[in-house]
This record gives C-alpha cells, sequence and structure tokens, in this order.
C-alpha cells in the first residue's frame, strides 16, 4: 500500500488528539499516512506531539514552526489543528502549495473565509475536508447509507434537533468570540 506523507499543523491539544485517532487507524492497519512532520510556531508543542509519534510508530517526525519549513518534506497532505483563526489562512496556503488538507472545525470562522478555501480547493484540485466528528457517528451513517439507497425518497426538508440538560457549557468558545487582532489581519 502507498503511504502518503502527512504533517500535523497545530500540535497543541487538538494536534495531538488526532494523532491518537492516526495512533489508532495504525494499530487496526487501517491507516495509509506516514506522519512525517509536526508542524507548530510553539517549538515545545511539536516536540511533544514528535515524541508522542515516535512512541506509536516508531519512528520520529520532523518538527519544523511553518509551511515553509514543512514545504522540504515532501508532505502530500496535512491535517490543520490550530486555534480556528487561523485554519482559513493555513487551508488555502496548503492547497496552493499541492497539499490536500483536513481542517478542524470551523473550517473558517465566517463563510468568506469558508468560501476562500472552497475556492482554492476547486481551482488547484486539492481535497479538502472538515475534521467533524458527526459524520462518523452511528445514526448519521444510517441516515446517509438510507438516502443513499433511496429508502426514504427524495427529502425536500429537514429539521435536527437535540436537547439535554446539565450546566456545562457545549458550545465551543470560537463560536461566541473572534480573535480581533486576525480579523484585522485578514479581514475575511
Amino acid at each position: 500500500m502507498e503511504r502518503i506523507p502527512l504533517a500535523i499543523v497545530g500540535c497543541g491539544g487538538m494536534g495531538h488528539r488526532h494523532l491518537f485517532g492516526l495512533a489508532e487507524l495504525h494499530r487496526a492497519g487501517l491507516s495509509r499516512f506516514e506522519l512525517v512532520a509536526a508542524c507548530d510556531p510553539v517549538t515545545d508543542n511539536a516536540e511533544s506531539l514528535a515524541a508522542q509519534a515516535e512512541e506509536h510508530f516508531g519512528k520520529r517526525p520532523a518538527v519544523v514552526g511553518s509551511l515553509d519549513e514543512l514545504a522540504a518534506h515532501g508532505v502530500a497532505a496535512v491535517d490543520i489543528t490550530t486555534t480556528p483563526r487561523y485554519h482559513h489562512m493555513l487551508g488555502v496556503d496548503a492547497v496552493q502549495r499541492g497539499w490536500h488538507a483536513m481542517i478542524e472545525k470551523p473550517v473558517g470562522l465566517t463563510v468568506r473565509a469558508a468560501n476562500r478555501i472552497r475556492a482554492a480547493a476547486a481551482e488547484t484540485g486539492r481535497v479538502v475536508s472538515t475534521a467533524e466528528n458527526y459524520r462518523r457517528d452511528p445514526i448519521n451513517r444510517l441516515a446517509k447509507a438510507l438516502l443513499a439507497q433511496g429508502a426514504i425518497g427524495d427529502p425536500r426538508f429537514m429539521i435536527h434537533q437535540t436537547a439535554g440538560g446539565g450546566n456545562l457549557m457545549t458550545i465551543s468558545v470560537w463560536r461566541h468570540q473572534k480573535d480581533q487582532r486576525a480579523a484585522r489581519a485578514d479581514p475575511v
């Protein structure tokens, strides 16, 4: 099986979670990826991810601080797990470099930002996907299968509601707060 050279871009908490998922795929014999680099401007984060990757895969990925440095490592795909305000900028940059990209949600903090990624992917022919766990949820897989088979006809309208209780905040902070410095630096 041909291996796909992959880099995790953003090696904080979510980057480590994606590494654990990649390790599970590897253990199950289902991974086509070879983790070749850990990319983060915070060197300690990238070093931590690289050390854990070495434990899982027996090989330490390169540690780099930028996409420019990453280009020297033969990357074909990136898993972008940075702070949300950088997702669209890194996603556009990655596909323009010829890399496929999986981007942690939200893909962009605005529709305009997400559209920039979509346009760059269409222009370059690169695959861009969103890291969203709900698409793998069993009930959602069932719904997709039923729709694909035509078992429930041709839906025209759908409402999805959930309800729960408790005193915990369940909505991510990024949904409510945008970094104003990033908005001024890249007005999207």
